[in-house]
């Protein structure tokens, strides 16, 4: 009897090793969000390995009218930021200089809306960011709200001369300044079109709370590497 409680032992170990190697390369959790990690390899022997993290939005922007068209309400929004390396199959005929080592192709955020809607080539999309600088919870609800430097805004335009869907949009503004690094949450106002007046002005509204979403950043970042790739690599052969 000892034995066998010694052997199924062992073998629970060997599954609970097994699973978390295995649950290592589809996904991580950190909180509220997920990192998921997507590696394929094609016949050619072009690899690449793309981590997405995504935070849906709060029920915050959901209250009131802070958005004008009914129709995303049943979807929530996303945040999403992504990272993608590619690695071309190294060979006997690659040059001293082309080793076949990942390179970076993209890291970007995206913003999706869940909202079908195409745009012309001549039509433009308002992006406005207000974040939320970290408070103590005795100010958070107070007058001084705000003030002080609480709060940091950005403002920008998508689509210029090319017909895009409003269903996801990249933020290029995250990418450029320190709104999600030095916040604890941040609204997005999307307004199309930024100015028309043959056309009334539809908004939608999405608050995400940034504190595991940072955290899931942070770990893409570390994670997106060269010596990642290779080594998701090695155990698909």
């Amino acid at each position: 009897m000892k034995r066998l409680k010694t052997l199924a032992f062992v073998l629970a170990a060997l599954v609970m090793t097994s699973a978390a190697g295995a649950t290592d390369v589809k996904s991580v959790s950190i909180g509220d969000v997920e990192v998921l990690y997507d590696y394929r390899k094609n016949e050619t022997g072009i690899a690449i390995l793309t981590l997405i993290a995504q935070v849906a939005e709060t029920n915050n922007s959901l209250r009131g009218l802070k958005n004008t068209d009914r129709r995303r309400l049943g979807k929530l929004g996303q945040l999403i930021y992504q990272c993608k390396l590619m690695q071309y199959k190294s060979d006997k005929n690659d040059s001293a200089g082309d080793a076949g080592q990942p390179f970076l192709i993209s890291k970007n955020y995206s913003l999706f809306t869940g909202v079908e809607l195409s745009l012309a080539a001549d039509e433009r999309v308002g992006i406005q960011a207000q974040a939320l600088q970290a408070v103590d919870d005795e100010s958070l609800f107070s007058p001084a709200l705000g003030k002080g430097g609480t709060h940091k805004g950005m403002w920008e335009t998508v689509a210029q001369g090319s017909a895009i869907n409003l269903k996801q949009l990249n933020v290029n503004v995250f990418s450029e300044s320190d709104l999600i690094e030095t916040s604890e949450s941040i609204d997005i106002v999307v307004r199309f079109p930024v100015f028309q007046l043959k056309k009334p002005v539809s908004q939608w509204s999405y608050n995400f709370m940034l504190k595991d979403f940072k955290q899931a950043i942070r770990h893409i970042d570390e994670n997106c590497t060269s010596a990642r790739l290779l080594e998701l690599g090695k155990r698909k052969t």
